[in-house]
């Protein structure tokens, strides 16, 4: 009986130490800015050599500091590799692959904050949401 009573108790508490949560109030940086995504992201493929090509939204908030940073992930066989940032607002970058793998990239912008609109206690810089490209 003390076994049962050990076991439901034991249950209880993972129950109620894994109960819904709004995974948006943990998200939420308290920020009221955006960063755009990249616009018209595609590839070119030649043989071992994938190039990435990707435009600059023009509407970029004034509160980030020009140029912005492009972050580009790069995940070999489900295997997340390696992490580029380049940071004049290029708009291409080429890679080097095993053709015989598949390879997937998110293109993600990465903004930093000007000094006035850098808030106390915040973060500095905010990333849009990522394009992803896949390559088999």
């Amino acid at each position: 009986m003390k076994k049962i009573v050990t076991v439901f108790i034991m249950l209880l508490a993972v129950l109620s130490l894994s109960s819904c949560y709004d995974r948006s109030v943990l998200d939420d940086k308290g920020l009221n800015y955006f960063m755009p995504i990249a616009e018209n992201v595609q590839y070119t493929q030649d043989n071992a050599t994938v190039t990435l090509t990707w435009k600059i939204p023009t509407e970029v908030p004034e509160e980030f500091i020009r140029p912005i940073a492009v972050q580009i992930q790069v995940v070999e066989n489900d295997i997340y590799r390696d992490r580029i940032t380049l940071v004049n607002e290029e708009t291409s970058h080429a890679f080097t692959i095993d053709p015989a793998k598949k390879y997937r990239y998110i293109v993600k912008l990465v903004g930093t904050f000007t000094g006035d609109a850098q808030e106390t206690g915040r973060t500095s810089s905010v990333t849009s949401k990522g394009v992803i490209i896949k390559i088999e």
